[in-house]
């Protein structure tokens, strides 16, 4: 007998639908129905604990007669009722037999271990099709394939390929597409004193439920207070971040880690899952405009989501403001340095600086406050003043509270901090100097939320900087910017650079820039035996209109007079001829700038097309910082995309000098946005370096249309 019989027609009518969705049954089911597990299974160790979950479970085998001492059913057709859960076991080929199965029957969706789908070829790539639709033949959701399954820590429910690591039941949820990563997350939770673990979901090859449902899923779990992300790649854009904006506006802060950062390592992920990762920069401006923060390694994603997942959001705030007391000078000064390096502010604390000099004898210093050798003498009184202060918004204790270290003092002065945290309802956040602060601290605070337990001093300010940014993010105004309709792709042929890539011709280029409201330098083109003949007064300066590089080619004349232009011209087509390129000459006005900017678009980001900004020239090398943001952008979209360069004062105006036409800038770079949204089914990269500076406004003298092969 099969795990798949022919003998059970009676359950293959089309299944009612269900009121729940085929995710939230799969993740929070009452029915599941374990399939190829038996006792000898290596993962049975494992699944065990969901016989402890409080749903119905079912186990199928051919030839085990029970599974945990469970008797089994030998079809997935003899389990009676709906089903919301089915995890299979089994090999690929085996696995899509059973959901081409479990389609004619009422099933919530499966939980696929298998590997051999899209990651190995094409014949894992037929399995994976026929997988898909049978999942939209049964209208089923599918975590997987080529995962570790997903763990409910407050359940007990274990379906997962994952060594159970007994992370502590909380509130952070992790999706992951790297699977043995949740076995990272929940080690280091449970290093932790403070964080709590509510769901570890390994997404694995994303057939059919991707990250994006995962996300649109945790944005309405009651269970879900944080959400951590370990992501290769995001296949559907707009959904996911539409799901971000679900969980910002449900106040559940979303903390990223970001895989595949360089070129080997898309590779590596590539071949992993089947997924082809992005351009990190992109990810790393879509997910800072999304409000989604950015972390570099698990350990550092935990500490930003520990704090906001242990404290009440009622007391979450700005943090624009914050209050260190420590136990030592050594942990003052260097509580003070990492606060600065993680972005955060603490005051000088003016009003207590007579109060903290005649109480704590040689301390001159309120903030950091350093309480060497008086803490637990004057410790009321200190925790009072600094919790209860109205200049901070936030305070943190550090001390060498760790493991071990219960004493009654530490218990008491631990139990004062937490009574003035409910009188004031204050974040404040309790910090060992390294490490984890001791389990008896929460024995003393409690579970009301009024005091957070950090995770050393870098990983507790990084917490309140996380909760902080959320705080500031979620106030913002956040509009969407108004839909562009798609632009066709100009008539070719096009020429082409020295590597194969076609760009648009100068003329086409020009135009498409003053189209979308770009301004632009006038100009004439001068085609074989014609002479220049310009509308418009010199000096000039004279190019070959269709070479990408010019400047390698010695290709541009600057400050030419009218006498001189034809000489000029004729110059530029004998360059052509000893380079073999076009021989049409563009002719301009020279434009006297004091500045220039680069701006263009990256349109082969997997996100869709972004908005670049820098300083142009050869700044843009010696800098090397470029900032942008997805495409179409609004008006407040480019006012901060301009405000993250504040600190280069050359662009916001120094010594006397102007500024570079800023309001002007946020209306071109909105342009630039339309464009490439306009464009994008066609448009690769788009530069204008220079977009020059002048006197008037900002001048576009040339631009590189790249466009993607195959768009003609």
């Amino acid at each position: 007998m099969t795990l798949l019989a022919d003998d059970d027609s009676a359950r293959t009518q089309e299944p009612a639908p269900h009121p729940r969705s085929p995710l939230d049954r799969v993740l929070n089911p009452s029915t599941i129905a374990i399939v190829g597990l038996s006792d000898k299974s290596p993962v049975a160790p494992f699944i065990r604990p969901t016989l402890d979950s409080g749903g119905q479970v079912h186990f199928v085998h051919p030839s085990a007669a029970t599974v945990f001492g469970t008797p089994t059913h030998s079809s997935i057709s003899e389990v009676p009722g709906p089903i919301d859960a089915v995890l299979s076991v089994m090999p690929a080929e085996r696995t899509v037999a059973l959901a081409e199965k479990c389609a004619s029957l009422d099933c919530g969706g499966l939980i696929i271990y298998a590997a051999g789908f899209s990651e190995v070829g094409a014949d894992g790539g037929e399995l994976q099709r026929r997988l898909v639709a049978a999942a939209r033949r049964g209208s089923m959701a599918v975590v997987g394939p080529n995962s570790l399954g997903y763990i409910s820590v407050p359940r007990s429910l274990n379906l997962t390929a994952s060594a159970n690591y007994h992370p502590p039941a909380g509130g952070v949820s992790i999706v992951s597409h790297s699977g043995a990563m949740i076995g990272g997350v929940a080690i280091t939770a449970g290093r932790r004193t403070g964080v709590g673990i509510s769901r570890l979901i390994s997404a694995g090859n994303e057939a059919v439920t991707d990250i994006a449902d995962y996300l649109d899923f945790l944005a309405d779990d009651p269970q879900t207070t944080a959400i951590g992300l370990i992501v290769e790649g995001i296949r559907r854009p707009e959904a996911f971040f539409r799901a971000a904006r679900r969980c910002r506006e449900a106040a559940k802060p979303i903390v990223a880690v970001k895989l595949a950062r360089n070129r080997r390592t898309q590779q590596m992920a590539a071949s992993h899952t089947g997924a082809l990762a992005g351009n990190s920069w992109a990810y790393d401006v879509a997910f800072r405009h999304a409000g989604i923060q950015l972390a570099h390694d698990i350990e550092e994603m935990i500490d930003r989501l520990s704090i906001v997942d242990q404290l009440d959001p009622a007391k979450w705030n700005a943090v624009e403001r914050l209050g260190v007391v420590a136990g030592t000078g050594g942990f003052a000064s260097l509580a003070f340095d990492i606060a600065e390096a993680e972005g955060l502010t603490l005051p000088p604390l003016d009003s207590l600086a007579d109060w903290v000099a005649s109480t704590i004898p040689g301390i001159t210093v309120p903030n950091p406050l350093d309480t060497t050798g008086f803490g637990a003498t004057f410790w009321t009184d200190i925790v009072g003043r600094y919790v209860g202060s109205p200049d901070l918004d936030a305070v943190v204790f550090v001390n060498m509270w760790g493991e071990g270290d219960d004493s009654p003092v530490y218990r008491r002065l631990i139990d004062e901090v937490a009574t003035a945290a409910r009188r004031f309802g204050k974040p404040v956040a309790i910090a060992a100097g390294a490490g984890p602060v001791g389990s008896f601290a929460r024995e003393v605070i409690g579970s009301d939320g009024s005091v957070a337990l950090g995770y050393g001093l870098r990983g507790t300010l990084r917490g309140l900087q996380t909760m902080g940014a959320f705080v500031r993010d979620r106030a913002t105004a956040r509009p969407q910017a108004e839909p562009v309709a798609a632009l066709a792709c100009p008539p070719g042929p096009f020429p082409a650079t020295a590597d194969g890539r076609r760009f648009l011709p100068f003329t086409q280029a020009m135009d498409l820039l003053a189209e979308f409201g770009i301004p632009t330098s006038p100009y004439c083109v001068v085609g074989a035996d014609e002479q220049a003949t310009p509308r418009f007064e010199g000096p000039y300066a004279v190019k070959l209109a269709d070479v990408p590089h010019r400047t390698e080619l010695g290709a541009v004349a600057l400050n030419v007079t009218r006498a001189d232009l034809d000489r000029a011209v004729t110059d530029m087509r004998a360059i052509a001829a000893r380079h073999d390129v076009g021989e049409i000459v563009a002719v301009q006005p020279m434009a006297a700038a004091r500045g220039e900017l680069l701006v263009g678009v990256e349109g082969r980001s997997e996100l869709g097309p972004m908005v670049v900004l820098g300083i142009g020239g050869i700044l843009v090398e010696v800098l090397e910082r470029v900032g942008g943001r997805p495409a179409p952008l609004t008006r407040i979209d480019a006012e901060a995309l301009i405000e993250e360069f504040r600190e280069l004062r050359i662009m916001h105006g120094y010594r006397g000098s102007q500024p570079w036409h800023l309001d002007r800038l946020a209306e071109v770079l909105v342009g630039f946005g339309r464009l490439a949204a306009a464009c994008h089914g066609w448009l690769e990269s788009l530069d204008v370096n220079p977009l020059l500076v002048t006197a008037d406004g900002l001048l576009a003298v040339d631009a590189l249309f790249i466009v993607r092969e195959g768009a003609e």
